[in-house]
């Protein structure tokens, strides 16, 4: 065997464990990037973070009384056929943003619009024990008429948003929600998405 192909073999060699190296440190950083639902201990310590929140920031209710009173009766009308989804349901109001749960046609399931500036955003997530738990990995806490969105990145559960959503009105319809975001071309793709999806912004059927 000549001593270049003993040289050959050996950079061929080398490189094929660089090549296996720097696959497997990818995919370790890969893993340590990827995002999960928050586990009970986490859940609890950011619910009492909420709390701390809305304590803190002193939120005033923006709704009049005629708008609490709609928001509750759509409330009650959603809670005879869905009573785990109803209390999230409505217009949440941000700081420069919103987030709007709807019913689906689905028991146990919400849509959400949701519209900062120059943005609109669709998902949607799945009511169990008292939390929505979204499709991408984010979970939603309900304190009264305050929603924080609980999520884990670089394993680090955190609620990032300083003010909770807050004062609940009636769900609007969703081209009319998400024009808010006044980005004409996300607000086509959500009211696709929100309308093969099954989702609803008006009463229960039958109302």
């Amino acid at each position: 065997m000549t001593k270049e192909l003993i040289n050959s073999r050996v950079l061929i060699s080398f490189g094929l464990s660089l090549v296996i190296l720097i696959a497997s440190a990818l995919k370790i950083f890969a893993q340590q990037q990827l995002e999960r639902y928050p586990t009970a201990a986490e859940l609890q310590r950011l619910r009492e973070k909420l709390r701390q929140q809305i304590r803190r920031n002193n939120v005033g209710d923006m709704r009049t009384q005629t708008d609490k009173q709609r928001r509750e009766s759509f409330v009650r009308d959603w809670s005879r056929f869905d009573p785990a989804v109803a209390p999230f349901l409505g217009k949440w109001s941000g700081y420069e943003e919103g987030l709007s749960v709807y019913p689906s046609n689905r028991r146990g399931r919400v849509c959400l619009i949701y519209i900062g500036i120059q943005a609109a955003d669709f998902g949607l997530g799945t009511v169990s024990n008292g939390v929505i738990r979204t499709n991408d990995k984010a979970v939603i806490l309900k304190e009264g008429d305050y929603l924080g969105i609980a999520t884990v990145r670089n394993n680090q559960a955190d609620i990032p948003v300083e003010i909770p959503y807050n004062s609940p009105t009636v769900t609007q319809a969703a081209r009319q929600f998400a024009q808010l975001s006044a980005n004409a071309q996300e607000v086509d793709k959500v009211v696709r998405e929100f309308n093969a999806a099954g989702c609803r912004s008006g009463l229960p059927s039958g109302r």
